[in-house]
């Protein structure tokens, strides 16, 4: 029996089929004319997940079921989807036979999900302790070396090619700044950030000039000034916006737990230093992220890569070397309208 590329999810499995030079048939999609491949050749890559999983009388789900709802790793139309993980599992059925042939957990394992509850409130007692109790050498609630390895592995590293422009935008009057003035401030006038603490300069720009516009939220007929920078050399970003959310290469490393338990802390960060700075925040406020973007830059990235607050559309990146753009060009705009979308606060 064969599967092919258009019955799973994962970009990684997808890349393995087609890497294989097999042309055929799917017996679990109907796929005609594609990449396909055996089965239960790909059994390293689903194994671990089958122990986040327990035989439950009382649920109302089977692994498939449990599976499609937890990490959707089949696509929508694959026909029986259990059929194709038995498939992928035959050579090891006998051992986990009850598992097939009855309902199991529809959660992950209890003890797996105090584990992960347990990462979901980390951020913020990384905020208290570091706040108001350990503010240099961290003791208390993150573990750094593996957080290392979680920003180390593949799902968040980004390479951004030389030549690629940015934008950067400047509150100015109608004659605007030179290039060589839409750089980032001096040292010596530097306030601290989301991502840079007091006195060190990243440079943040942003994805197109719209983004830009966003982000220095001017007012209403005032005059800014976009300067356009070209990398000068290959960046390596970590990328906070939108890693790779495919459980496979995790499984296949047997850190399937890590993925649970450390995607939502990621994902705590990556809101956290996307939100605009507002006149009322202390500078406290900015030190949680402000060590961890300083923990990001020893561990040799150039910068991070997080979502824009103000635009859905764009994205910022937090340059941690700023000697690696250069402003070509600069234009003057005048803002010659708002759109104000509003919710209550409460």
């Amino acid at each position: 029996m064969n599967c092919c590329v258009n019955c799973f999810t994962s970009d990684y499995i997808i890349s393995i089929i087609n890497a294989d030079d097999r042309v055929g048939n799917c017996n679990f999609c109907k796929s005609t004319n594609v990449s396909i491949y055996t089965p239960r050749e790909l059994i390293p890559f689903f194994r671990n997940f089958l122990s986040l999983y327990a035989v439950d009388a009382s649920s109302n789900q089977d692994i498939a079921q449990s599976l499609k709802k937890d990490f959707n790793l089949t696509t929508d139309i694959v026909e029986d989807s259990k059929e194709l993980f038995k498939a992928i599992f035959i050579d090891e059925m006998e051992d986990i036979t009850e598992l097939f042939n009855s309902n199991v957990s529809s959660e992950i394992k209890i003890e797996l999900l105090s584990e992960t509850n347990q990462i979901h409130g980390i951020w913020e007692d990384f905020k208290e302790e570091i706040k108001y109790t350990n503010r240099y050498h961290i003791q208390n609630t993150i573990d750094l070396k593996k957080l290392a390895n979680f920003f180390e592995h593949e799902s968040f590293y980004k390479e951004i090619k030389k030549g690629r422009i940015f934008y950067r935008c400047r509150i100015s009057d109608k004659k605007g700044f030179a290039p060589d003035k839409m750089g980032n401030p001096p040292k010596e006038v530097t306030t601290g950030g989301r991502a840079n603490p007091k006195g060190i300069s990243y440079l943040y720009v942003a994805d197109t000039l719209k983004t830009s516009l966003y982000e220095t939220r001017a007012s209403l007929f005032d005059y800014v000034t976009v300067g356009e920078f070209q990398l000068k050399e290959d960046l390596k970003i970590l990328n906070l916006r939108n890693p790779k959310d495919d459980p496979i290469p995790w499984s296949e490393n047997e850190a399937i737990e890590d993925f649970l338990i450390y995607v939502p802390f990621i994902q705590t960060l990556q809101k956290e230093i996307s939100l605009p700075i507002r006149k009322l925040d202390k500078q406290l406020d900015y030190i949680p992220t402000q060590y961890i973007s300083e923990f990001i830059k020893s561990l040799g990235f150039d910068g991070v890569e997080y979502q824009s607050s103000l635009y859905s559309e764009g994205y910022n990146l937090a340059i941690f070397n700023p000697e690696k753009l250069n402003c070509k060009t600069t234009q003057v705009y005048e803002i010659e309208g708002i759109d104000l979308h509003h919710k209550a606060a409460i």
